[in-house]
């Protein structure tokens, strides 16, 4: 079973869209049985599937309340499609102090830390899912830090910019620093997102190809209308304009995922 984070510091460089786009598509066109948790406290995935953070929401498994991912998994209309919903409740393990007693023993933090990481186990025991996708807040959070210790892949979305770079690099490295828990973690590329033809667009990913000390997708996804109005009617870009740019595209970079999983695996 694979485990991907969709990890960025930035907001606004289709993180979401990403994570949104790659469940509904291994679910739908590859018949891969799927577990999408939104792990971002503004809870944009769970909005974007209109899945409540009623009866329990991923801030309940990391305070302990729930003892059962099962408890906190919801349905979408999807086939093979499963969600965990957070909203801002989950902003609360973020401050200090803020986590409640832990009755089943352990420090509040360090379960916090290590709730994906279990429940990824549980997964993997119960053979209940074939992939888990992670949608990561734009902070290097709790949150953050346990979805990538339970991570196999890591997935950096980008948009081509100058500030854009300037953050990776950070996150390259706190990225480092958890792999200190869980060596297994690889970053599995960068995907460039939000492209259009432009001579800067072409030459930030030229340059993105020839220094980035991880492995940078040759899929790119581009801009187009058909992405947002997808968002809007709460459906997946290949679901709402299957012969859109940005539908072809992330089917491409699937299979190109997909690819380099089975050529790893072989390895």
């Amino acid at each position: 079973m694979r485990t991907i984070s969709i990890v960025n510091l930035k907001g606004g460089v289709g993180k979401t869209v990403t994570a949104v786009n790659l469940a509904a598509i291994l679910a739908t066109e590859y018949a891969q049985r799927v577990l999408l948790i939104d792990a971002d406290h503004q809870g944009n995935t769970s909005k974007f599937y209109r899945i409540p953070a009623e009866p329990g929401s991923l801030a309940d498994l990391f305070e302990g309340t729930v003892m059962c991912y099962t408890d906190i998994v919801q349905p979408t209309i999807y086939r093979g499609l499963d969600v965990i919903p957070a909203d801002m409740s989950l902003a609360a393990l973020e401050l200090d102090g803020q986590l409640p007693e832990d009755v089943h023993g352990g420090l509040p933090r360090d379960r916090a830390l290590r709730a994906l990481t279990d429940l990824r186990d549980a997964v993997i025991e119960d053979d209940a899912y074939d992939f888990i996708v992670i949608d990561c807040p734009p902070a290097f959070s709790i949150a953050s830090i346990s979805a990538i210790a339970a991570s196999t892949d890591i997935v950096i979305p980008l948009m081509p910019g100058q500030f854009e770079i300037d953050g990776m690099a950070e996150l390259i490295q706190q990225i480092d620093g958890v792999r200190r828990t869980n060596p297994a973690v690889r970053i599995a590329g960068i995907l460039c997102t939000m492209t259009y033809r432009d001579e800067m667009v072409d030459e930030v990913i030229r340059w993105l190809r020839k220094h980035s000390p991880v492995p940078v997708f040759d899929t790119q996804i581009r801009w187009s209308k058909p992405m947002g109005r997808a968002v809007m009617a709460h459906e997946p870009v290949c679901e709402w304009s299957p012969t859109s740019g940005a539908a072809r595209d992330y089917r491409a970079w699937v299979r190109e995922y997909l690819g380099g999983v089975l050529d790893g695996e072989k390895a």
